[in-house]
């Protein structure tokens, strides 16, 4: 009889080594981008988390990925003023800010950092979100943050399976022939997405995993899965590894995915390195509260 009441998804093997602090990493995609990254930077790797800002789509995200490929300028024209503020439609809104000549130079310099590490790198995390896109009505184009723009100036779509494999086709094919050591792991994020229902939501998740796994069905070479979404739906399948918005994963659902992580594209060498980081920066961090005591001498 089996006694082990979860399914315990499996670490890859294979890969262990892809991520080190002798090499950077560039991740792009979903705030659980920023979960993991956040990790990383905690363990002292030289990681390149989102650029750009938090982007959700596979549209958005391969659009951020050519403006790094091709290190494109950005200008005053690029930008929009609403309610006070400089906004980019490419660009999260911790960008944005009431100088346009400032956001431009934070963009401007953000994306140039995202291209030096892309073009050192030893693996590209993109983790899609949703497949959801919203597009200006008036341009056609496809943006990545809507800015609290009125919801009448976009059109809303879903992508399909086919829509993003050919993007995304393109764009391993460009990072091959640029970066032909890269290796491209793609994720898919936890988080739901639930503004169309739960339905809408894994039909939203079910068209990107699709879509991945055709890429790395033809690009086996270059690119892989990292079954974040796999973990926190099957192996943690209970409600307390969820915040308390029951979206987002818990501080505890995050870690353990984190866990997986590292065992999956680290060495055990490399995993104690980065915990010696974290102590390290624990311990500078730490504010005695009397600092002019005998055990804390100035």
């Amino acid at each position: 009889m089996n006694t082990e009441f979860r399914t315990i998804v499996q670490p890859l093997k294979g890969y262990q080594g892809l991520v080190s602090h002798d090499q950077p990493v560039v991740m792009l995609g979903s705030c659980f981008t920023d979960n993991i990254g956040g990790c990383l930077l905690g363990g002292g790797f030289p990681a390149c988390v989102n650029p750009c800002g938090t982007l959700y789509n596979p549209a958005s995200i391969a659009s951020a990925l050519l403006d790094i490929l091709y290190e494109r300028p950005y200008t005053r024209d690029d930008l929009f003023q609403h309610e006070g503020l400089w906004h980019s439609w490419s660009h999260h809104s911790r960008f944005s800010g009431p100088d346009p000549d400032a956001v431009v130079e934070h963009i401007n310099k953000s994306q140039a950092k995202a291209s030096e590490a892309l073009s050192k790198a030893s693996a590209l995390f993109i983790t899609f979100g949703t497949s959801w896109i919203f597009r200006l009505t008036e341009e056609g184009r496809v943006v990545a943050n809507c800015h609290k723009k009125p919801a009448a100036l976009f059109q809303r779509e879903m992508l399909n399976t086919q829509k993003v494999y050919g993007l995304w086709k393109k764009m391993l094919r460009e990072l091959q022939e640029r970066y032909p050591a890269l290796k491209t792991v793609f994720t898919v994020s936890p988080i739901r997405h639930l503004a169309d229902g739960a339905h809408g939501n894994q039909a939203s998740k079910s068209t990107l995993l699709l879509a991945i796994d055709q890429l790395t069905q033809e690009f086996k070479d270059t690119s892989l899965y990292f079954p974040a979404y796999e973990i926190m739906m099957d192996d943690l399948r209970d409600y307390r590894f969820y915040a308390a918005d029951m979206l987002h994963p818990s501080p505890v659902a995050v870690a353990y995915i984190y866990d997986k992580f590292c065992e999956s594209f680290m060495t055990q060498a490399t995993v104690m390195k980065a915990l010696q980081a974290e102590r390290e920066a624990r311990r500078a961090a730490h504010r005695p509260l009397h600092p002019t005591s005998p055990t804390n001498p100035e």
